[in-house]
């Protein structure tokens, strides 16, 4: 029997009041596979991933990882396991090599072994050019296999790729399909990941799940989801859909050679034995009852119908969902303009490499120069203070603080004051036997 990597049962994640982003969620994936989920937005697919890597809680169900139990043994699973997920997490203050170093030392590798796998990932990543360089200068390609080597660094069995690709170009794309396929091959890796893209799901994947409404409608190799769809696919769309539509699809569905139909908006999906040979009689149909067709495509089932069949939607109508761009976090409610956009907005390109127009962008900002000279803005105001004795004994003076005794007993209720917080809080209570 083949061994499992991921088995979760009865998986059940409830977000106040009553929200199952995850509903009674059963998946299986075998040691050495990638299967990708494919789902729209909210199905559920980064809470599962986040439940399998320890990341959050669950309500019901069990879910074991590398053979290890997420509720029991969380320690156990974080070691054997690697998570990128759809916000990087890198720093962009440090370089490619310092984030690397730094992700080491958390797993409590040995320095030296640590070396050994930068200069390892550096090389299998293509970042060797840029390893010592900050990452604020990387392109967003680069970012993402930088983001992937982190993960990889303590050796796990197990990858959790959450949207891999999301924002990328389609050359950048392309090549981290190719580093995701040789992990696999050359490595053994188990790879769970989400997507949107329909192609990297059908390229990389073993085996596919659609998920939808927290539930898992179907998991099978992609070859065979698209066999499941009989025949060829119809695709025709209509101006508006008024009675005579609505009359062309009640006649289509009584043809013998329809197999299956599908309504997506104003497009009538219709899944027919040899497509080519049965056009003309479906135009013939919609002619008779006055249907008034803007298009019409023939083609062989893509993923893109089953994902319809089990959802309702196209896959190509779902919105990306990217988030904010790093550095809005940091700029406050003029996150969408101002100087940080201007500082650090122009380095969020997808090209490759990393331009020297990106690279000078960093050294020419306010951020960089005074970390180079080390006039930062705490020595500016020390030199403006130091240069004006009188105005700062006064402010001093002013201050309510100023008298020991005062101080001191301020001091001493808010010690009290914490200590009483501490001993009560939730987290204190809980912190040896707590929920999960």
């Amino acid at each position: 029997m083949t061994n499992l990597a991921i088995q979760i049962k009865g998986l059940t994640k409830i977000y106040p009041p009553d929200n199952r982003a995850v509903d009674t969620l059963d998946l299986e994936i075998k040691e050495g596979e990638i299967m990708a989920l494919l789902g729209p937005n909210g199905a559920g697919k980064s809470t599962t991933i986040r439940a399998a890597s320890t990341l959050c809680g669950f309500d019901e169900g069990s879910v074991m990882v590398a053979g290890f139990d997420v509720d029991t043994h969380s320690l156990e699973v974080r070691q054997a396991i690697g998570v990128v997920a759809q916000q990087t997490g890198i720093d962009y203050f440090l370089t490619g090599r310092e984030n690397m170093m730094l992700q080491g030392h958390l797993y409590r590798m040995k320095k030296a072994d640590i070396n050994d796998r930068i200069a390892e990932l550096a090389s299998y990543f293509e970042l060797n050019d840029s390893i010592d360089n900050l990452v604020s200068t990387y392109s967003g390609g680069m970012r993402r296999k930088l983001d992937i080597a982190c993960a990889l660094i303590h050796r796990p069995k197990v990858l959790f790729l959450d949207e891999p690709t999301l924002g990328l170009d389609i050359k950048n794309r392309k090549i981290l399909w190719k580093h995701i396929d040789k992990l696999n091959k050359e490595f053994g890796l188990t790879i769970l990941l989400t997507t949107h893209y329909l192609e990297e799901a059908d390229n990389l994947s073993h085996q596919v799940a659609i998920i939808n409404n927290g539930k898992v409608q179907v998991v099978d190799t992609p070859d065979a989801l698209k066999n499941s769809i009989h025949g060829d696919s119809i695709t025709v769309t209509f101006d508006d859909v008024g009675k005579n539509e609505q009359a062309f699809f009640h006649v289509a569905q009584q043809q013998p050679y329809i197999k299956g139909t599908t309504w997506e908006d104003n497009k009538l999906h219709l899944y027919v034995e040899d497509g080519g040979a049965n056009v003309a009689a479906l135009i013939a149909v919609a002619a008779d009852n006055g249907a008034k067709i803007i298009n019409l495509s023939l083609s062989r089932p893509t993923l893109d119908d089953v994902f319809l069949k089990y959802t309702g939607s196209s896959i190509s109508e779902v919105k990306e969902d990217e988030g904010d761009e790093w550095w809005k976090q940091w700029a406050g409610k003029g996150g969408n303009t101002g100087k940080w956009k201007n500082q650090w907005g122009a380095n969020d390109s997808d090209a490759e490499e990393g331009s020297e127009s990106e690279d000078q962008a960093w050294k020419n900002s306010h951020w960089a120069k005074n970390g180079d000279n080390g006039e930062n803005l705490g020595t500016q105001k020390r030199d403006v203070a130091q240069s004006q004795p009188g105005a700062w004994s006064a402010k001093q003076q002013q201050r309510p603080d100023s008298n020991n005794t005062t101080s001191e007993q301020g001091s001493q209720k808010w010690d009290q004051s914490q200590q009483g917080d501490w001993q009560n809080n939730e987290w204190n209570k809980n912190k040896d036997g707590g929920e999960k």
